[in-house]
């Protein structure tokens, strides 16, 4: 290993999604081997490929057991990026509970959708707080244009 090979690493995403989108990858890549609970190659951004994501969480609830905050976020990039190829908008920075809210719908309208907790929900409170439930309130409010925020 050179003295500089450093500089030859990955650079940083120049966007907030453009780091998302990598994120998303990488949720995607994490489940590539033959051995991963899902198949990875049905995680096309659908709407149906989000079951998949709710199994992988509904596993962590089975076992009772804690989300790992890499995953959490891998998860949750996979759910935003999602929503942005069907929806489009912009991410901004939010709070404690959601680092980060994907806003849908600018200049007319805005919806902001919550995806970090609803992660970490469904693995604390099981079907509940379904992904794929959660998601399917999205086209509603964007068919209303409403202003909106869906926790």
């Amino acid at each position: 290993m050179g003295l500089f090979d450093f500089l030859k690493r990955k650079r940083m995403p120049a966007t907030i999604e453009d780091a998302m989108a990598s994120q998303a990858v990488d949720f995607v890549n994490a489940f590539s081997s033959p051995r991963a609970p899902i198949d990875a190659s049905k995680l096309d951004y659908s709407e149906d490929s989000l079951h998949l994501v709710d199994k992988v969480l509904q596993d962590f609830h089975q076992r009772q057991a804690q989300l790992p905050d890499d995953l959490h976020f891998l998860a949750s990039a996979y759910v935003f990026e999602t929503a942005r190829r069907h929806f489009g908008g912009r991410y901004l920075r939010g709070d404690q509970d959601n680092p980060f809210v994907l806003v849908i719908g600018e200049p007319d309208f805005r919806v902001g959708v919550l995806v970090m907790a609803k992660v970490k929900g469904r693995v604390a409170n099981g079907l509940e707080d379904s992904i794929p439930y959660f998601y399917a309130g999205i086209a509603p409010l964007v068919d209303r244009r409403a202003n909106a925020t869906l926790v």
